[in-house]
């Protein structure tokens, strides 16, 4: 199985040579021709643009992703998607604070968990909120700038999602690639943080008309529970697909919990 960090090593200024020259060029000969132009590209530019040293002290330079709104599809690598490199807010003079200020025992560890959070929150949405963004980075990217495994990220930010109901946008998250929330779940998070359709749309990069209609779609199911009307009923007066129902039913027992009480209520009365 390869490893999860493999993605890390192809998100490289030769790989967005070469995903340039097949996408916008049509050059779609021999990958080793390419790869070869790729390299001289690469040496030509690191020759007129070499490293300056204008990165903020406790910043780090790192390649992410840019979303363009297409889900991900097998056999395409990291490198194969537009790679933009920004300089991340990985620790700030804040951070340094919280570190010498942490109390003993117990509370310790908690304000280090909290500490971590914070910093996992911030660098994710600073790439999402980005003017050359919105630009994603993996759980293996996240691990790798903050000195933990992935699967503690993953714990971490389902925690996260789950303390601050928002979407915080992975690259696997945003192109629905495991066991990730789907771009309805993606919607359906901006919508109740209270974005207007045409932002959703523009953040989601998604058409306005899916937008509407999923939002639509998500307030007649809403409308109905609201009104008492048990879950199995609600399919058939919508005719809407019962896996369909489920996934707004999902999300509305995510914002809207206080919704099944009173289906509950309407159900043994």
């Amino acid at each position: 199985m390869p490893s999860s960090y493999m993605g890390v090593a192809q998100r490289s200024f030769k790989s967005a040579v070469v995903q340039l020259l097949e996408t916008e060029y049509g050059l779609l000969g021999s990958r080793r021709v390419l790869e070869m132009v790729a390299e001289d590209v690469t040496q030509l530019a690191a020759q007129f643009h070499p490293p300056q040293g204008c990165v903020q002290s406790g910043w780090l330079v790192f390649t992410g992703t840019q979303v363009m709104g297409a889900k991900a599809h097998p056999g395409k690598s990291a490198g194969d998607y537009p790679l933009v490199t920004l300089a991340w807010p990985l620790l700030l003079p804040e951070d340094v604070q919280v570190m010498i200020t942490l109390p003993p025992g117990n509370a310790r560890r908690q304000q280090q968990t909290q500490l971590l959070k914070t910093r996992l929150q911030r660098l994710i949405e600073y790439g999402v909120q980005h003017p050359d963004g919105p630009v994603v980075l993996t759980t293996a990217d996240l691990g790798l700038m903050l000195g933990r495994t992935s699967s503690r990220i993953s714990q971490l930010l389902t925690e996260l999602r789950q303390e601050t109901g928002q979407p915080l946008w992975t690259k696997g998250y945003y192109f629905d690639q495991g066991l990730r929330p789907s771009h309805k779940a993606l919607i359906i998070a901006l919508y109740e943080q209270g974005l207007d359709e045409a932002a959703i749309a523009r953040q989601a990069q998604h058409a306005p008309s899916s937008v509407g209609r999923y939002l639509r779609d998500y307030e007649r199911v809403r409308l109905l529970l609201k009104k008492g009307f048990p879950v199995p009923e609600v399919a058939p007066l919508l005719g809407m697909q019962p896996t369909v129902l489920q996934a707004y039913v999902a999300l509305l027992q995510q914002y809207h919990p206080e919704l099944f009480a009173v289906a509950d209520t309407a159900a043994t009365t």
